[in-house]
């Protein structure tokens, strides 16, 4: 029986009209391939999964195409290749495990050999600030004299980490965290190709927890197709099949600490401990209910244009109504301090409670 690829890559795209969540990037590279005004090397900085790689291979089919399109044909050899991460001359380098200044030195060489297959040849380096201080180095020696016909694309989560010689040799675009919005309709709309039976709350739940990844959201989608053997997809086996928390917990946490009852808290965190959740999945839960409490509290006449639902905003509003926007503030400061204590202690249930005592504290002196 044949093996049916996965998600993540089957949904890939190959066509910059199909990357979803990255509008500057998109127009920027679009007018650039139609005005023939590439640069010859960028650094593509942002969040792993949000389509940094995948970009690259496209502006790279862009320019090699067979078919001289502006879109890539996605059918000729060199699209092929260079999608599969394959072709001879779209070298792909992963600097997290490699990128040795003998391998730098030997590519630099390499690049001045003229293209055969392609029009012009591409370096694309993952995790490019993971290369050794030597082999930075020669990659800047790379950069500071491109061969004839060469581009660089270096991506990256951590664009810091370069030194200032290497960015102004290059034009950096970053990418942001997709909005779980358009990841939730993204996942709908590969769920329909699929023919998977899925309610619509599962879909939320893993475009929120893929913190702003397309690919994540994917994969998410693909362990619960996996979980539940292509049976309906609910909420709550998404939760199980993906080790999430039910947001109704924060809810309910939250709800204690207003009606001062550390014993109901209590059981809500000893809850969540008990289904194996890590410390930090529970810390950041907290922290971002909080700030959705925040933003209603505040921005409550918008808070639409923060994609939240409407039945989110009648839960989000109606709670935020108990606090003081200082008092919830106070109550995100507590879990940053929650936070770095979990660095250091072993236990970490014990740090949640504390958190729930002096949130109770700070709210009673606020009702005095």
């Amino acid at each position: 029986m044949a093996t049916k690829e996965v998600l993540a890559l089957k949904y890939r795209p190959k066509m910059l009209s199909e990357v979803i969540g990255q509008p500057v990037v998109v127009k920027a590279f679009t007018n650039a391939v139609k005005s023939k005004t590439l640069h010859h090397a960028y650094i593509l900085a942002g969040n792993y999964g949000c389509g940094k790689t995948t970009v690259a291979r496209i502006v790279a089919a862009m320019e090699n195409c067979e078919e001289n399109s502006f879109d890539p044909c996605g059918a000729c050899d060199n699209c092929k290749a260079i999608f599969a991460g394959k072709s001879m001359e779209v070298i792909e380098m992963d600097a997290g495990s490699g990128g040795k200044v003998d391998e730098i030195r030997e590519l630099h060489k390499s690049l001045y050999q003229r293209p055969v297959m392609c029009r012009t040849k591409y370096v694309i380096i993952d995790e490019a600030h993971s290369l050794t201080g030597a082999a930075a180095e020669a990659s800047l020696k790379m950069i500071e004299e491109p061969p004839a016909s060469v581009r660089f694309i270096l991506c990256t989560t951590e664009p810091q980490a370069f030194k200032d010689t290497i960015h102004s040799r290059c034009i950096t675009w970053t990418f942001n965290k997709v909005p779980w919005i358009e990841l939730f309709n993204h996942l709908k709309d590969v769920a329909q190709k699929e023919d998977f039976t899925v309610e619509e709350k599962a879909l939320q739940i893993m475009a929120r927890y893929a913190k702003g990844s397309v690919r994540s959201g994917l994969q998410n989608l693909q362990t619960t197709v996996n979980y539940t053997g292509n049976g309906e997809i609910t909420a709550e086996n998404t939760i199980e099949a993906l080790g999430a928390i039910d947001e109704k917990n924060y809810f309910l946490l939250v709800e204690a600490v207003a009606k001062m009852s550390p014993f109901k808290a209590f059981q809500i965190i000893n809850s969540i401990f008990k289904d194996g959740r890590p410390a930090k999945l529970i810390m950041e839960g907290i922290y971002d209910h909080l700030n959705s409490l925040l933003l209603a509290k505040i921005c409550a006449k918008d808070l639409t244009s923060f994609n939240y639902s409407e039945g989110e905003i009648k839960r989000l509003t109606a709670q935020a109504s108990k606090f003081s926007p200082d008092l919830i503030l106070r109550m995100m400061n507590l879990v940053n301090t929650v936070a770095f204590g979990i660095e250091y202690s072993l236990d970490p249930e014990g740090l949640f409670n504390k958190f729930v005592v002096e949130a109770i504290i700070s709210y009673k002196k606020a009702k005095k």
